[in-house]
Parts: structure tokens; C-alpha cells; sequence
């Protein structure tokens, strides 16, 4: 035909190279497994092929995710042997590295390649090196839920049907068991983790009860012990549940030598998360850039989405179209032989700062309690606590007072012997003295000098707190006096709290005295030391005022409506934790 070459035949030498080719992804992912068995799961190097190259040239290095290394490794070597057959240099060099490990490198800001594909946009976000969906994907796999395959019979269409939200009891009871349990990769070292939490954090909606229906859900999760796959969803009961990527329900279900032990995958109706594998350029080299280029050229074309399916993973992005077809086997729904082929829909989770915000409330879910409580028992804390939902207009509630003593004392009881926590009231007796110390922070089950333990004094403390007549003045100076008790007696590893005890609505005339706790707070808090102060008005909203106190602390405030509210608090400690604006609304 005119203007084109003759079509020939392949020689024997081309077959073989074709096959050599074809062998080679399965070749690099055998490696990949034994290696990454031998080391844990940690950092496996892969040995770039020769380039045949002795003259100068551009190399580039690239560090993938495990999950994607293979394939990037096998479009290295057709990229290198086209760039040979052209004459060109230029060479990729390919390691592969967990990408928890690689965020580490980048703090560290020594040794880091030129290209970084992590699994998830959510690690370059949070190590600053790109926006979380700003650098393009190579590859996706969706979030599901894996359950072995006979509950998942039982279970599938209501846990599709809830999705993220099935960890959370129906009709959001604070007290009645969570249906299914969440088990997830840790948050702190995965992309997957971080992912699963923020799903969690989405599905818990907006307003007033948020906070609560998202801590919950946290209490019920845990976390999967390092190196332990789906198979931990054996070991946890009929309604446990695992979090991982698709192409982790993949490889389990393909090596899963035993029918018993295969896994349904699961696809939340609502909306999953995807890791997305973004391909960020972190070289400042013009020239470098240029060979990144040509190379994310190469890991899109038909070939290197093949090589994607073969080690279990989809096309780039949730909304690549046929790229994004899911491997032909090992994922199938729930009722079906066939897979999954239609992409999940993607529930946008990885949104700048997403990462970093997350990962600060794993973190403080991690640490214990280090309280100083602050009981401010004048001005309106005799009026009588407004009546709570439901109940009659006019029934007593007691007073104000009653309920903050009711709180505390119930709190004591929730919480763990190796919190610490100690007691002042607001005496008001002087400027100087605004404050009185009824117990130092002792953990509640240290012995005091009387040979009782913390806690039954702080009990017996509590119910002597007697009320004052009028507003007293002095709050805003004991709160400034009792956050440097609290950095006294600092904590490390956990969360260190000045508790605000008060009646709540308007202080009147403190405005020095506000200014200059403001001022001395915010010079105070040291991000690597953080003491927080957290504010809770009984009967109404905190005061402004404390308010800013809060905010400069990274704390916030509590409107509570009744002594219900703190034993939730108390009881779910770790909404103290989350607590933070705009997640802490009066």
C-alpha cells in the first residue's frame, strides 16, 4: 500500500524477545513478593536493566508503591529499550518502597528521587511536594469491604446499602453496639488507612451530632497489626469487616490456596475512596522533567494499563473510562461470577490539608488523658438547667451546678486508672487568689496520702463544690494559672486539657483580663507540646470570650444541654481529642 511499509513476518528472534517481554512482569512481581516477604513488606530495590548506554545521558529515578512496582518496572525496561534503539541516553531506574516510608525521606528532604509514585495523592499532600490531586494518576484501585464469603451472604446488601456509615448503629444510638466492626491498615503508615478514616469522617455528615456519630465509629475500629492482610477478617467474628484496596482482595484471593479462605469483595453503594497512584515530579533537572514526561507517556499507553490489570490494579482515575476496568478475577460481587468491571463511585475524600488533619486525630486518639478540671461555680449556676428533649416544660432539672458535679463524678468513673486528673474551683475571693487547688493531677488510680486513690477523692472533692452568689470575677486568670499547671505537669503522648466547668452566657466586664489571657495562651501553645483548653457551658453557649481562649489553644467549646452529654464525653474520650473547630460547635 502506498506510503507504508511491507508487513513482515516475525522472525524467531522477534518471537522470543515478544516473549521475554510477555514473561517479564511475571518475572519482577515474583521478585516483588519474595523480597517483600523477606524484608516485611519494607523497601525492595529493582535492578534497572542494562541501558547499553556508556556515553553521558539523563537518569531518572523513580520510587513506586509495591502495589504498582511491578508495572512500572516492566514499562522502565520497554521505555529504556526504545530510548536505546533511538540513540537516547536517557534511562529510568525504578525502586520500589512503601510510600509511608518515602513521606519519611521527603521529611527528611536527603535521598529522594526524582519521581515518586505513592498509592495515594494523600501522601505528597501531607509532605508538601504536591496537592492532593494535583499531580496525575497512573493507576487506581478502589477502598472495599471484604468479609468471608458466608457472612458476606447474610450481610452484603445491607452493608452496600449502609456503606460507611454500617459501623455506625442504626438510627446512631450512642450506646447500642455497632452492627459491623471496622478493622483497617493503620492510618499512620497507609494510604489506605488514611483513606478508610476519612470515608468515615465523610459519612458522618455535618452539624451538631458529627462529631458524635464520627467518634463512635472510630471506638468501633481497629486497627490491623502490621504485615496481617484480609485474613484477619477470619479471626474477628461475623460482622467484622476489612477495609483494604481492591487489589489486596486480588492477590489474597488468588494465592488463597483453600476455597474457604477467599473473601467477598464488598463495594459501598454511596461511594468509595481510591488510592489513585499520582506521578509526582519532585526533580528541579529541566532535563529530568523531560524524561518524567515521555515516561508517564509510556505508563499510560494500552500496554502498561495491561501490565496495571495483571498485578490487580484499574486504570488511572475513578473516571479514566475503559482504562478503568477492574481485573477480570478474584474481586467478584456478591452474587455473581463476574467481576466488577464498572468503576466504583469515587467518593472525593483527598482533599488538600485532608491528610494532615487525619492523621493529627489518629494520633490524638492514641493518647491517654492529662486533665486539670476547672469548676467555676458562681453567677448563674444556680439557675436551673434548661428542661432536656422530651421531658415537660417546668420539671426540675436541678441547678447548673448540680449537673456539672453530676458530669465529673460519673466522668471519674469512665475513664482509665492511668488518666490523670486533678481539681480547682474558681473561688473568686481576690484577684490574687482566683482560684482555689482541691486536688493536685495524680492519675486516678494512684494512691493519695490518705490511702485512697485519686479518683475516690476527687469523688468525695467534687460533692463538696458549693456554690457562690454572683459572678466572680478572676476565670480568665485561673484558666491562664491552670494552663501553666497543666504545662507543669506536661504529658508526653497525650492530650493534655485545661476542662472549663461553667455556667455558661455572657462574663460582663473582664476585657483586660481577657486580652491578656488571650495574648499569654497564644505565646504559650507550642505545637510540640500542646496543652488545649476546652470549654463546657451548661444551660448555654461559653461566652465569646472563652471562645478565643479555646481557639488559640486548639480547643473548643461545649454547649451542654444536660449531665448526658459530659458522660458521653467522658465515656468517649476521644471526642476531647477531635475536638477542634469547626468540628466543636456550641
Amino acid at each position: 500500500m502506498k506510503g507504508r511499509l511491507p508487513v513482515l513476518p516475525p522472525s524467531s528472534d522477534s518471537q522470543a524477545r515478544t516473549r521475554r517481554s510477555r514473561d517479564r512482569l511475571t518475572v519482577a512481581a515474583a521478585v516483588a513478593l519474595i523480597t517483600g516477604l523477606v524484608l516485611g513488606g519494607g523497601g525492595w530495590a529493582l535492578a534497572m536493566r542494562g541501558t547499553g548506554c556508556d556515553g553521558p545521558g539523563q537518569w531518572l529515578s523513580v520510587t513506586a508503591d509495591p502495589a504498582l512496582a511491578p508495572a512500572a518496572l516492566a514499562a522502565a525496561d520497554r521505555f529504556n529499550a526504545a530510548r536505546r534503539e533511538a540513540g537516547d541516553c536517557a534511562a529510568v531506574k525504578v525502586a520500589a518502597a512503601d510510600s509511608g516510608e518515602i513521606a519519611g525521606v521527603f521529611r527528611d528532604g536527603r535521598g529522594t528521587p526524582d519521581v515518586w509514585i505513592p498509592d495515594s495523592s494523600l501522601w505528597p499532600d501531607l509532605v508538601g511536594r504536591a496537592r492532593a490531586g494535583g499531580a496525575p494518576s497512573v493507576a487506581s484501585s478502589p477502598v472495599v469491604f471484604a468479609m468471608p464469603n458466608v457472612p458476606a451472604n447474610r450481610h452484603h446488601r445491607e452493608l452496600e446499602r449502609r456503606s460507611w456509615g454500617a459501623f455506625l448503629p442504626e438510627g446512631g444510638g450512642m450506646s447500642a453496639d455497632a452492627a459491623f466492626r471496622l478493622q483497617l491498615p493503620d492510618p499512620a503508615r497507609t494510604g489506605t488507612g488514611m483513606a478508610a478514616l476519612l470515608a468515615l469522617q465523610a459519612s458522618s455528615g455535618a452539624g451538631r451530632g458529627a462529631l458524635d456519630r464520627f467518634t463512635t465509629m472510630l471506638r468501633t475500629a481497629k486497627t490491623l497489626p502490621h504485615g496481617k492482610g484480609v485474613d484477619a477478617v477470619f479471626d474477628d467474628g461475623d460482622t467484622s469487616v476489612v477495609a483494604v484496596s481492591e487489589q489486596v482482595v486480588w492477590r489474597h484471593n488468588r494465592s488463597a490456596k483453600d476455597a474457604g479462605r477467599r473473601v467477598a469483595t464488598i463495594y459501598p453503594s454511596a461511594g468509595t475512596p481510591y488510592l489513585d497512584f499520582p506521578f509526582v515530579v519532585t526533580t528541579a533537572d529541566a532535563g529530568r522533567k523531560r524524561v518524567a514526561e515521555r515516561f508517564l507517556a509510556e505508563l499510560r499507553t494500552a500496554t502498561s494499563v495491561a501490565d496495571l490489570r495483571q498485578v490487580g490494579l484499574r486504570g488511572s482515575g475513578p473516571a479514566s473510562g475503559s482504562a478503568n476496568a477492574a481485573p477480570m478475577a478474584g474481586t467478584e460481587p456478591i452474587g455473581g461470577t463476574r467481576t466488577s468491571r464498572d468503576a466504583p463511585r469515587a467518593l472525593p475524600v483527598a482533599r488538600p490539608g485532608a491528610a494532615a488533619e487525619i492523621q493529627e486525630i489518629w494520633r490524638k486518639l492514641g493518647q491517654g488523658l492529662n486533665v486539670l478540671a476547672l469548676v467555676d461555680p458562681s453567677g448563674m449556676a444556680t439557675a436551673p438547667m434548661p428542661p432536656s428533649g422530651g421531658r415537660k416544660r417546668g420539671r426540675s432539672e436541678g441547678t447548673r451546678l448540680d449537673a456539672m458535679r453530676k458530669a465529673l463524678s460519673t466522668g471519674f468513673t469512665l475513664v482509665p486508672d492511668d488518666s490523670s486528673f486533678g481539681l480547682w474551683t474558681l473561688s473568686g475571693s481576690t484577684r490574687a487568689a482566683p482560684y482555689r487547688e482541691v486536688l493536685p493531677m495524680r492519675e486516678l488510680g494512684a494512691r493519695t496520702p490518705d490511702a485512697l486513690n485519686q479518683r475516690l477523692r476527687l469523688q468525695e472533692a467534687i460533692a463538696g463544690v458549693r456554690p457562690r452568689s454572683g459572678r466572680r470575677p478572676g476565670l480568665f486568670d485561673a484558666i491562664d494559672s491552670a494552663y501553666s499547671e497543666v504545662e507543669r505537669n506536661y504529658r508526653s503522648n497525650e492530650l493534655n486539657v485545661v476542662l472549663v466547668l461553667t455556667a455558661g452566657g455572657p462574663r460582663g466586664e473582664e476585657r483586660k483580663e481577657v486580652e491578656r489571657t488571650v495574648r499569654r495562651l497564644r505565646d504559650a501553645f507550642d505545637e510540640r507540646r500542646p496543652v488545649s483548653v476546652v470549654v463546657l457551658g451548661f444551660g448555654a453557649g461559653a461566652d465569646p470570650a472563652l471562645r478565643r481562649v479555646a481557639a488559640v489553644t486548639d480547643g473548643g467549646t461545649y454547649k451542654i444541654d444536660n449531665p448526658g452529654t459530659v458522660m458521653r464525653l467522658f465515656l468517649r474520650t476521644d471526642q476531647l481529642r477531635v475536638c477542634d473547630h469547626p468540628r466543636c460547635p456550641d
